[in-house]
């Protein structure tokens, strides 16, 4: 056997070794993998955390709706509800620009016709009234 690592090279040996490992090891997985057993394993694990994710949700809602506190699905509604009424008044503010813009380029606006009303003629000083003491009325 000759040696075809370099006496310069101390860490080509260490890198030939690790992937050769990494190779044997790949292919051990990839055979275990495909054997049905594993698949079995795996869709009973996966199928357990769903579950018990469930089982964890189902009782943060409980315990939440029991402090009278929204859940994540109370918050999903909401912001649903908040988007629909966004998108809404967005159509309304479109509208009204729309229309505004329609209008003031199609109509002229309203003739001012209205004169001011003339100042009243100038008539005789009138004398000043004179105030009663204030006191007991006559009965």
């Amino acid at each position: 056997m000759t040696n075809k690592f370099s006496p310069l090279d101390p860490m080509a040996m260490w890198r030939e070794l690790t992937a050769q490992w990494e190779k044997s090891t790949n292919e051990f997985a990839n055979e275990a993998m495909a054997s049905d057993p594993f698949r079995q394993g795996m869709h009973g694990g996966m199928n357990a955390s769903l579950t018990a994710q469930k089982a964890l949700g189902d009782l943060m809602a409980r315990y939440l709706t029991m402090l009278n506190l929204p859940t994540r699905a109370d918050l999903q509604v909401l912001g649903e509800q908040l988007q629909r009424i966004d998108d809404h008044l967005a159509r309304i503010a479109r509208a009204v620009e729309e229309s505004g813009a329609a209008s003031a380029s199609a109509a002229p606006g309203p003739r001012h016709t209205r004169q001011p009303p003339s100042p009243p003629p100038a008539t005789a000083p009138q004398p000043a009234r004179t105030r009663k003491p204030a006191g007991k009325r006559p009965s």
